[in-house]
C-alpha cells in the first residue's frame, strides 16, 4: 500500500513538471531567461534583432549557436542581431 502511494505522488510530480514546462511557468515567473524580437535600431537596420532577459536561476540565453552576434547588454537585456529570423526562441 505504501508503494502505491509513493508511485502516485511520483506520478503527480512528473505530470506537474510536464505541465509547468509546456506552459512556460518558469519563464513567466522570471526564473529562466527568455528572448523576444525587438525593432532594429535606426543606426543598423539590417538583420533581425532580439533582446534576452536574464533569469533568476539561469543566465542570459545564448543565440550564438543560431548564427547571431551579441551587440552587448542594454538596460539589463542582452541584445542580439541575427541574419535571419529564428524558427524558435531559446528557453531553459
Amino acid at each position: 500500500m505504501v508503494l502505491v502511494k509513493i508511485a502516485m505522488v511520483g506520478a503527480a510530480i512528473v505530470v506537474l513538471m510536464a505541465v509547468a514546462q509546456s506552459q512556460h511557468w518558469a519563464q513567466r515567473a522570471g526564473l529562466t531567461g527568455t528572448c523576444y524580437a525587438v525593432q532594429a535600431p535606426s543606426s543598423n537596420p539590417t538583420g533581425v534583432w532580439y533582446a534576452c532577459k536574464q533569469g533568476v536561476l539561469t543566465s542570459f540565453p545564448s543565440l550564438e549557436s543560431d548564427g547571431c552576434e551579441s551587440e552587448g547588454i542594454l538596460q539589463h537585456q542582452e541584445v542580439w542581431r541575427c541574419d535571419a529570423a529564428l524558427v524558435a526562441l531559446p528557453s531553459y
